[in-house]
């Protein structure tokens, strides 16, 4: 009997191991947020289609673009990151999306606008947690913005867009 106790604790104690806990950050200029889950565990992500890595040669402002939808058992997890070049004085979001797949047409959800999507620096992070209605399919859409100034002006900017593939809630 002692022997058969172990053993289930041994199998509580290993899968107590794979519970993961997911960390979030918000960047905006010098302040952070955090967005903690504690005990919800990622089970699908979606990666924007035109994802670019931090080692891709970079040709314009935008030198790496990420964007990911992930899954839980009761929330969408959106987390999205834009860095530009060494030149860049301005970077982030001009918009980013949640839709959802409704009667055949993607439909708007949830919209984050340009104001709130940007640092003054030349990188930005986003991350947002939300618990929308079960029973669709969902992706993330964003247009990736980064600008540089001479002087006072901005002189040049380039965004470009990204999307995830779709996830079923």
């Amino acid at each position: 009997m002692k022997k058969i106790i172990c053993i289930i604790c041994s199998f509580v104690f290993i899968f107590s191991l794979f519970n993961l806990s997911v960390f979030a950050t918000e960047s905006k200029g010098a302040g952070t947020s955090s967005i903690i889950l504690t005990g919800e565990t990622i089970i699908e992500e979606a990666e924007g289609i035109y994802n670019t890595s931090a080692n891709a040669r970079a040709t314009g402002l935008i030198s790496q673009k990420t964007l990911t939808l992930s899954k839980t058992g009761t929330q969408l997890i959106i987390s999205a990151k834009t860095k530009g070049s060494d030149e860049v004085d301005k970077c982030g979001f001009t918009y980013i999306k949640l839709q959802r797949l409704v009667n055949g047409s993607w439909t708007d959800y949830s919209t984050y606008c340009y104001s709130d999507l940007y640092s003054d620096s030349a990188t930005y992070s986003f991350a947002k947690t939300i618990t929308p209605p079960s029973g669709y399919t969902y992706r993330v859409i964003a247009e990736h913005y980064a600008a540089k100034k001479t002087l006072l002006i901005f002189t040049s900017e380039e965004t470009s867009y990204n999307e995830t593939s779709s996830l079923i809630f």
